[in-house]
């Protein structure tokens, strides 16, 4: 009672995952490269995002459906929930049916810039993807009735049925074998979400309610901004892992996998944080309350541990990466190390900002975001392949851009960098310039 919703499960969530992070950890530092050579290493990262990207239009329904999950919840129209449980679960189907489909026609192209055969791993990139965003459907709904507990335990879990899949499908084809370690573990959190919410969608008692005439338009309304915002946002971050594995030579993208392995340390409060602060600010939202106090002390606590996890690498990422024979490959990168947690720590304190903006149904700052998001993509994929423009720009252009040599990692991390601050920069503006609003507003009515 004395820490508060948000950071009492904050804290729980933590402690219980960093038993699924050291499994993860293992597996990201040791085993993959382990059985994936230095060659074929950084196109893992950049496959996954073309998974995830593919189930772009599944995304979006799944922040609606966790929203209005969360209403009905707090309005204790459990009829309405079951009903809502029932149409993801259809529309979720009809949707990967169709992905699959699209699907055929873009991995060969993502494939030849990947630098890796196809064989079975097509099929396995599309499912890792969608199976993802279906099962963040019934985690989703778990979070927005607060079940942390539950998600917890799914979350603990996962990760040791991840790593025994990996270690039976590695030896046999490595990259494959990667794949099937997102899609196995993936299959059985659905399961347990769907068991964990059981008490919904198989009690009789229940009888499920429409919804559809009711909150139709409100929730095409609420829908319809972040799939334009999300359209022209989602190449950021396809871009940039393609640019490094497209651009970059073999060493370099191979070294982005394994400083991302340490780097990602950095989102771990702050994925935690976003995970209870999305219910906590959508229920203060229903209720009429501003929640300022959520989203200052979820993101001031991302970026304070952040810093100090910057500065630790900082100080001690040679001897880190100097640790074993599969690391030392990469002890020249600790800059590199250290400017990448800088860039999740900072995007994972933005992520809280975004989720908060999401529950309380304010979209203004996505144009902000989207049209940032593009320019970098632009930017990045532009400048490091400018060759492609010279039948059509001045030579002394194109001499000028491979003069500042953009593809290498320090230029593109010194793009996302650039991006992240501005982002983030632009968010603490719109809060203070909000919280002076509210402030100017209590002072003319207590006045009145």
């Amino acid at each position: 009672n004395r820490l508060g919703e948000l950071w009492w499960y904050t804290v729980l969530l933590l402690v219980a995952q960093r038993f699924g992070d050291v499994i993860n950890a293992f597996i990201g530092l040791w085993l993959v490269p382990r059985y994936v050579p230095q060659s074929e290493l950084g196109a893992l990262l950049p496959l996954t995002k073309v998974g995830n990207a593919l189930a772009l239009p599944l995304s979006i329904l799944v922040v609606v459906f966790t929203k209005y999950v969360n209403i009905f919840a707090v309005r204790g129209e459990v009829g309405k929930v079951k009903s809502l449980l029932r149409d993801a679960f259809i529309l979720t189907t009809v949707c990967f049916l169709a992905t699959v489909l699209y699907a055929r026609l873009l991995m060969p192209w993502a494939f030849v810039r990947m630098r890796v055969a196809d064989g079975h791993l097509g099929m396995l990139v599309v499912a890792s993807g969608v199976l993802a965003i279906v099962s963040t459907f019934f985690t989703n709904a778990l979070q927005a009735l607060k079940r942390f507990r539950r998600i917890t335990v799914i979350g603990v879990t996962s990760a040791p049925i991840r790593l025994i899949t990996l270690l039976v499908a590695m030896p046999i084809r490595a990259i494959t074998g990667y794949f099937a370690g997102l899609v196995v573990p993936t299959i059985y959190g659905i399961g347990a979400a769907l068991y964990g919410l059981k008490d919904i969608l198989f009690n009789k008692s229940i009888r499920p309610q429409p919804y559809l005439r009711q909150h139709g338009r409100e929730m095409l309304k609420f829908g319809m901004p972040l799939l334009v915002i999300s359209i022209i946002g989602m190449p950021q971050g396809l871009v940039e892992s393609f640019v490094i594995r497209h651009r970059l030579p073999d060493i370099e993208s191979a070294a982005y996998y394994m400083i991302s392995r340490l780097a990602e340390i950095g989102a771990f409060v702050g994925a935690s944080m976003t995970f209870v602060l999305f219910p906590l600010a959508s229920e203060s939202h229903e209720r009429g309350d501003h929640s300022q106090k959520l989203i200052l002390h979820s993101m001031g606590g991302t970026l304070a541990v952040g810093a100090v996890l910057t500065l630790v690498f900082w100080t001690f990422g040679g001897s880190i990466l100097g640790a074993t024979a599969a690391w030392r490959p990469y002890v020249g990168y600790v800059r590199q190390l250290t400017t990448l947690t800088a860039i999740i720590v900072i995007g994972s304190a933005t992520q809280c900002f975004v989720s908060h903006e999401i529950a309380q149904a304010r979209f203004g700052f996505y144009w902000l975001a989207g049209i940032l998001g593009l320019f970098e993509s632009l930017l990045l994929y532009g400048v490091t392949g400018f060759e492609f423009f010279a039948p059509w720009v001045p030579r002394s252009w194109v001499d000028w851009v491979a003069a500042l040599r953009p593809a290498r990692l320090n230029f593109v991390l010194g793009i996302k960098l650039l991006g992240a601050i501005l982002f983030i920069v632009s968010a603490t503006i719109l809060l203070s310039l909000r919280r002076a609003g509210r402030s100017h507003r209590a002072l003319r009515d207590g006045k009145s």
